[in-house]
């Protein structure tokens, strides 16, 4: 009865090796008609496998996705002598595709030194732009940051949280998230300008190491790294103006008792055109998205993820856990159209030294063009719940 068993033990697993494979060659051909069905068969079978292997096994539902949003960003710059101090606030304001509305209220400080020669003057206001910069400028600050995210049921709920954060009446409601974040940061300017021509480029980047906690109970530890790059040229008060950016963050999830239960890697880029001088700087582009979120529950990814942590320089560590990864990730994908209008003012004078100061309003509107996701083990599909259907 012994050796029966056994028998039958492999002829089971015979016969899901055989299932996979059928699966696998049938999926190929149905996901270019109809990706929802194949994921859907696949999705069963992982999870039936799961069943058997006498695990808990919770399915990695898609997430809600961000429709439209709305930022707010404020920033202010002053410096004296060789110090430089930025402070940066921003309201983000996003309705996701289950109806409801997340506000993201932050605020971080950067400080720390700066160089260069130069002259700056340069102020806009009602739709024109008077003075000029000539100067190049380089620094390194230092940044620390905290923000906290709040979940709105419909947009109403969202304008009384956003009113009783600017403490215009009403009890701000405890924070979904809180999240806490420092790290480093790189500037660049150079500028050539007058009241009838010129051109100025700018720049900065930076790696923040952050800490977001869940009011649900997980803990999130992220490395974000970003870069964002300016050049604009205007003749006789206007010209055109670029933007461009990218930003890469790595995501470890932790649960109440300090288990590591998901990785994640997500990024967005995206260059924007537009123009400046004779009216606010106004750019519009597109902004494309995307997340990877990995299960280090899957007993799979766990051995794979436990080898690279004990040998993190091991090619073939690293090697059979990039293919577990790319395996086994939920991805998706997004792209949105961005408008965004700036205003501001700026003056300075010095040498190697500088005293001046400069202010930046900032409104940025992102429209969902268009979403897709790939289940772990499945293949892309659009996200239909994501956009709104056409009629």
């Amino acid at each position: 009865m012994r050796a029966e068993r056994g028998q039958a033990t492999v002829d089971y697993v015979a016969l899901v090796a055989v299932a996979v494979l059928l699966l696998g060659a049938a999926a190929s051909g149905v996901g270019v008609g109809a990706p929802a069905i194949a994921n859907a068969v696949l999705g069963q079978v992982h999870r039936g496998l799961c069943l058997v292997s006498g695990r808990s096994c919770e399915v990695q539902r898609a997430r809600p996705c961000a429709v439209t949003s709305t930022r707010d960003s404020h920033h202010l710059a002053v410096n004296v002598m060789l110090l430089r101090i930025d402070r940066d606030r921003y309201v983000l304001r996003e309705r996701l595709s289950d109806g409801t509305v997340r506000l993201t209220v932050a605020g971080r400080t950067g400080a720390g030194v700066e160089v260069g020669v130069g002259l700056r003057l340069q102020v806009e206001k009602d739709g024109r732009t008077i003075g000029g910069v000539d100067e190049a400028r380089a620094g390194m600050q230092g940044v620390l940051g905290r923000g906290q995210v709040f979940s709105a049921r419909d947009d109403r709920e969202a304008d009384a949280i956003v009113r009783a954060i600017r403490g215009d009446g009403g009890r701000v409601p405890r924070p979904r998230a809180v999240f806490y974040e420092g790290g480093l940061r790189e500037l660049g300017r150079f500028g050539l300008s007058s009241l009838i021509a010129g051109a100025g480029f700018e720049g900065a980047s930076e790696v923040v190491l952050g800490v977001r906690k869940d009011a649900a109970g997980p803990l999130t530890i992220s490395l974000n790294y970003g870069a964002s790059a300016n050049a604009l040229a205007h003749a006789l008060m206007s010209g055109p103006a670029v933007s461009g950016g990218e930003q890469v963050v790595m995501g470890l999830t932790l649960d109440r008792q300090g288990r590591q239960v998901e990785l994640s890697l997500s990024g967005a880029a995206g260059p924007a055109f537009g123009t400046v001088g004779t009216d606010k700087r106004r750019l519009g582009g597109r902004r494309r998205e995307f997340t990877a979120r990995i299960d280090l529950t899957d007993p799979d990814i766990a051995a794979a993820w436990a080898d690279f942590r004990r040998s993190p320089k091991n090619m073939s560590a690293i090697r059979a856990l990039g293919e577990r990864l790319r395996a086994r990730a939920h991805v998706d994908m997004r792209t949105y159209g961005t408008r965004s209008l700036t205003s501001g003012a700026a003056g300075g004078v010095g040498a190697f030294f500088k005293l001046g100061a400069e202010t930046e309003d900032t409104v940025e509107l992102a429209t969902l063009e268009s979403a897709a996701m790939r289940p772990p083990g499945g293949l892309w599909e659009p996200r239909l719940d994501c956009l709104p259907m056409e009629v």
